[in-house]
């Protein structure tokens, strides 16, 4: 069994006309009868009732598997052709700004050692944009904090887990700075600097806030954490942001530890389903899959 012969049956039950069907493939008619007689020959039935042309039982049953044959030798085909083009091309990272300095360190270590000599591409997006972006391809991974609605075509593996910080000014504390923890109940008493309202973080903080009956004293809304950590260090508020986007070198500030406030923040790895995925980034979701469980839709 050949492809060329695959493509001469799906032309034919097309057609339901030899002859036809041979004009369409540039094909001489005998050279198509043969290719079906051999073929019927291989599979030990006869896949067309020869005076109407039309499929018997046994082409019936054979059709879509012919279909899906030709269908995946194309795609094979496709498949090197991708491989070949993105040998040398960057693999595309999308990420939001809060978890930009985390992954960057990581990831391009991972790439590093496990493929050396690859380009890659790291871009800082909203989530919402991520989503698009990864759905169009024009990223290969996505990664993130939780998104609902969850796209249909879009997989999640669970990376590591995050969690709120409550951050402070080192020089110009709101905050009596001999105090290096404050009970949750306090939190509504404090000016509060956060994230904009259309950011997935915002909708975060805001989901663990009403879990905890707690309404923050929310004075300056913002779309940048590092604009957020810049009014903090210069005293115009608190701020609750993911322990992830806080950094080791900011001495600037300082970190209050909140009591009784459990939570965490699921950090996911995006990838589309079915899609092709260059061998690096097949190896890295192979890598990660089964280190965390991953979180359910609600």
């Amino acid at each position: 069994m050949n492809e060329q012969q695959l493509i001469t049956f799906i032309e034919v039950a097309h057609k339901r006309h030899f002859r036809h069907a041979a004009e369409t493939l540039n094909l001489t008619q005998p050279a198509v009868s043969a290719q079906i007689r051999s073929l019927e020959e291989e599979l030990g039935t006869t896949l067309f009732y020869r005076s109407q042309v039309k499929l018997t039982a046994g082409g019936v049953l054979f059709y879509p598997y012919a279909q899906k044959i030709l269908d995946l030798m194309q795609e094979g085909r496709e498949v090197i052709t991708e491989e070949k083009e993105k040998a040398h091309s960057p693999v595309t990272i999308g990420t939001t700004a809060c978890l930009s300095l985390a992954i960057v360190s990581r990831i391009s270590k991972y790439f590093q050692t496990g493929s050396p000599g690859l380009p890659l591409k790291i871009l800082n997006l909203r989530t919402e944009k991520m989503m698009k972006l990864l759905q169009e391809g024009q990223i290969e991974l996505g990664i993130a904090y939780s998104y609902s609605p969850l796209p249909s075509q879009v997989e999640k593996k669970t990376l590591f887990y995050d969690s709120f910080t409550l951050i402070d000014s080192a020089t110009r504390p709101v905050i009596n700075n001999k105090r290096s923890f404050l009970p949750l109940k306090e939190l509504d008493k404090l000016p509060m600097i956060s994230f904009a309202g259309a950011t997935t973080e915002r909708d975060l903080l805001n989901e663990i806030m009403r879990r905890y009956g707690i309404e923050l004293n929310i004075q300056i809304e913002l779309s940048s954490v590092e604009e957020i950590k810049r009014l903090v260090a210069e005293g115009f508020g608190t701020a609750l942001i993911p322990g992830l986007a806080l950094g080791s070198g900011d001495f600037r500030l300082r970190h209050i530890r909140v009591t009784q406030f459990e939570h965490t923040l699921p950090v996911f790895l995006y990838f589309l389903k079915r899609r092709y995925l260059p061998r690096a980034i097949r190896q890295l979701i192979h890598d990660i899959s089964g280190i965390y469980p991953v979180e359910s839709e609600e």
